[in-house]
């Protein structure tokens, strides 16, 4: 995806989907590209995001037991509506790509912005539960924090990347979350400064989609896209709470870490291209080794704006085209293109996509990244 911001002023310029990720200093670009970002972010997050976290919530270092209850953990019957509602069709709807003009009231500017093109589709469903296999766990928990009560549903895991799927609930109406149809499309919910507590996945980089159509103004139906690597999958993925300190302060603390129970994980294959480069695919996400086959230089690798193009080819003909953008020189396309249902590089120069429908690997011809074929290995 390519986001171009225009100011009223007549500043222009042009960043990749994958600048707006909160990646927590995992990254380390040139100057030149950290200081376009930098501009970039602080615009974007005053209007779309207002902030994701602000800098004054210091972590507290010490974890504390809130005065509430244990978390209960309960088995519940799966169902196609969990499958259909983080892979299907339910609550999203195919979206063309459009441009927004989002303004900043502080400095008397606007930016257009241009969202990608996204589709949705039911198939693989049939097969949900054989494609991953012990990759889901339908494990209730419910967690209660202050006058909001948090339900985790059920988890999915591969490895690389993870979905949970969590509720909150509050009598009178859920306070601090910023959320909504461009928020699904852009970078998704965010805990405002102000909110009384925050979630945050430890150790993931994370994109929330609210389920507008589900979800109501006491209860909101969350799905946490997540690319992680979990140490220790039997301990689950790890959630941790942080809540605000007294009115008038300006910091936070983390009171509690809850486990979000896996029972284990989806098959991955593994496919390489002709120099050795690795890619792996499972049912839920693609990772990719930047490092070998592409052509990239080792700050490129680094830089997830570089994979411009990602598409599974099936036996049958048919193409999945995960994400597609433009750069100038180097690809054009007609419209920018995105599948996922969130995408981000890693520290060790890899890049993961997080599909937004499943994959059955049975099927599967090749794997394209940008103009590098990969195989079954």
């Amino acid at each position: 995806m390519e986001d171009k911001i225009r100011g009223t002023g007549g500043e222009e310029f042009t960043v990749s989907v994958e600048e707006f990720d909160a990646l927590e200093g995992m990254h380390e670009f040139s100057g030149k590209y950290e200081k376009k970002k930098k501009r970039m972010l602080k615009a974007y997050q005053r209007r779309v995001c207002q902030s994701v976290w602000p800098a004054g919530w210091v972590k507290a270092a010490a974890m504390f037991l809130l005065a509430i209850s244990t978390p209960v953990i309960m088995s519940v019957a799966s169902g196609s509506e969990f499958f259909g509602r983080i892979w299907g069709t339910l609550g999203r709807e195919n979206i063309e790509s459009h441009e927004e003009i989002l303004q900043d009231e502080e400095k008397g500017t606007s930016f257009l912005v241009t969202y990608p093109k996204r589709e949705y589709t039911d198939e693989g469903l049939e097969k949900a539960e054989e494609l991953m296999g012990e990759g889901v766990s339908y494990k209730s928990l419910v967690k209660e924090i202050g006058d909001t009560r948090l339900t985790v549903l059920g988890a999915a895991y591969d490895g690389n990347a993870a979905v949970v799927e969590f509720t909150l609930e509050r009598e009178g109406g859920i306070t601090g979350v910023l959320y909504g149809q461009l928020y699904n499309e852009s970078k998704g919910a965010w805990f405002t400064e102000d909110a009384p507590f925050r979630l945050s996945f430890k150790d993931c980089s994370e994109n929330i989609f609210v389920d507008l159509d589900k979800s109501t103004k006491e209860m909101l139906y969350c799905y946490a896209y997540l690319v992680t690597d979990l140490s220790d999958q039997r301990a689950g993925i790890p959630m941790e709470i942080y809540r605000r300190q007294d009115e008038g302060t300006d910091g936070e603390q983390q009171t509690d870490t809850v486990l979000i129970p896996i029972q284990g994980q989806a098959e991955k294959k593994q496919y390489v291209n002709a120099d050795g480069g690795i890619l792996d695919l499972s049912p839920m996400s693609m990772d990719i080794d930047c490092k070998v086959g592409l052509g990239l230089s080792q700050e490129q690798a680094y830089d997830p704006w570089y994979v411009y193009y990602a598409a599974v080819n099936y036996k049958d003909g048919k193409v999945y085209v995960v994400h597609e953008h433009g750069i100038e020189g180097l690809h054009s396309c007609e419209v920018d293109i995105d599948n996922t249902s969130y995408a981000c590089g890693t520290q060790d120069n890899h890049m993961v996509f997080v599909f937004n429908r499943l994959v059955d690997n049975g099927d599967v011809e090749s794997v394209v990244v940008n103009k590098t074929v990969y195989e079954l290995k």
